[in-house]
């Protein structure tokens, strides 16, 4: 997905609509533990260059399946996502952070896409379905409904004494 000023030129109005399949090497993956892989990413849109201000606007549209760990069991869950942004990107230096500097005169979005992706990773996800939680020695992992069950007849040690106090007539 990259395109070079004279093809944003040569285009009707300097705009190109464009909508590609995109497959990322898993070894991007590989140092990264709120992600595992991605699958079936679609990014459509259209790059629009305004000769005027020496921009490129980037209208994105991206959607795929990104695989993450279960918060619980660190499975793989597929975790569907969908993004939209436009993105600037600018062929003279700039000091403004949201403008994208090109470097030589091609403008590459693959990089682009990745980081808005990343920025659409799930904080906590869970597996449906999960039958057994994981336990240990001396540990388990419990549901909150089961937590706050177990706590609700279970007396603050801090006011435990009280139960031994008794009015007396």
């Amino acid at each position: 997905m990259k395109w070079s000023r004279a093809e944003l030129l040569q285009a009707d109005k300097q705009t190109i609509d464009f909508t590609d399949t995109i497959a990322f090497d898993p070894a991007a993956f590989a140092k990264m533990h709120q992600i595992r892989g991605l699958q079936d990413v679609t990014v459509s849109g259209n790059i629009h260059y305004d000769t005027a201000s020496e921009r490129v606007f980037a209208d994105l549209d991206i959607e795929g399946v990104m695989i993450v760990p279960c918060s619980i069991t660190l499975e793989d869950v597929e975790y569907d996502f969908h993004t939209k942004s436009l993105e600037v990107f600018s062929f003279d230096k700039t000091e403004d952070e949201d403008v994208h500097e090109v470097k030589g005169d091609v403008v590459e979005l693959l990089p682009v896409i990745f980081q808005l992706i990343l920025m659409e990773v799930p904080l906590k996800v869970v597996k449906e379905g999960i039958k057994e939680y994981p336990k240990g020695d001396g540990w388990e992992v419990v549901k909150e409904e089961d937590y706050t069950k177990s706590k609700k007849d279970d007396i603050d040690p801090r006011l435990a004494k009280l139960k031994e106090f008794k009015l007396e007539d």
